[in-house]
């Protein structure tokens, strides 16, 4: 069986995305950040492969750089090609960043990703909303401009609680987000959430009124389910994933 693999190597988690031959996303794995990004692959090469049947490709990109050489040596025995994506990695997209090396990994696949499900005939203005959360810009024709880097909702909430003598630990999940806090609990996590919301739209009218928003990360569903964005969005929980199959979609 033709399969490919994706794996997104993140602060907290490890994923991986698994890609039929028609380029079709199948199926979804997360497992522990102690895992070598090579065992994850191991893993599901086991459960959806042959006996000794590789994977026709994987692309992989890591935010670790403390793991980075055991992830690189893990893959050994997996897949006829593995494509690791990086600053030095040639993609179809101009980079502007002055400092590209330093430029995350993921960042560049969510962007990629974004040109995939959104083109490249408008301004692109990308997020994606984990533990620390990203905005970057794309101009039209591919031009991967630069961006900026905040703390995600979760680390917001636990900042307030540890710099603070009198706020307490509030989870973003189970509690009502209403415009203006009626208790602390929900002043904080107003103040997270509706906060982030409205840094999403000040970067997008920044990025201008034919820009189009392109969203992932974990907490990107809580602002789509809470109603809160007022611009053009497309929320995709794939888009890092999308922008890594970009790069191994043509191989055989």
């Amino acid at each position: 069986m033709a399969l490919k693999l994706t794996i997104d190597r993140g602060n907290t988690a490890i994923k991986a995305a698994l890609w039929d031959a028609s380029g079709r996303l199948i199926a979804t794995h997360k497992g522990d950040e102690s895992f070598a990004a090579g065992d994850l692959a191991r893993t599901l090469q086991d459960k959806y492969l042959g006996e000794n049947e590789l994977f026709e490709a994987i692309a992989w990109c890591t935010v670790v750089a403390s793991e980075h050489a055991d992830d690189e040596t893990s893959f050994e025995g997996t897949a006829h090609k593995v494509v690791e994506l990086n600053h030095s990695t040639p993609i179809d997209m101009t980079v502007g960043y002055l400092t590209p090396e330093t430029l995350g990994a993921d960042r560049l696949a969510a962007a990629l990703g974004a040109l995939v499900v959104a083109g490249d005939k408008r301004p692109l203005l990308v997020s994606d909303i984990g533990t620390a959360v990203t905005f970057d810009y794309l101009s039209t024709g591919r031009h991967y401009m630069g961006g900026n880097i905040a703390p995600g909702i979760d680390l917001r909430l636990r900042a307030l609680a540890a710099f603070t003598d009198a706020l307490p630990a509030v989870n973003v999940e189970g509690g009502d987000i209403p415009l203006w806090g009626r208790t602390t609990a929900e002043a904080m996590r107003s103040g997270a959430v509706r906060g982030l919301a409205a840094e999403l739209a000040y970067y997008h009218a920044a990025a201008g009124s034919d820009a189009l928003a392109v969203i992932t990360g974990g907490s990107a569903e809580l602002l789509v389910n809470e109603n809160i964005l007022t611009f053009d969005f497309i929320h995709d929980p794939y888009l890092v994933h999308k922008g890594l199959f970009s790069l191994i979609n043509h191989e055989n």
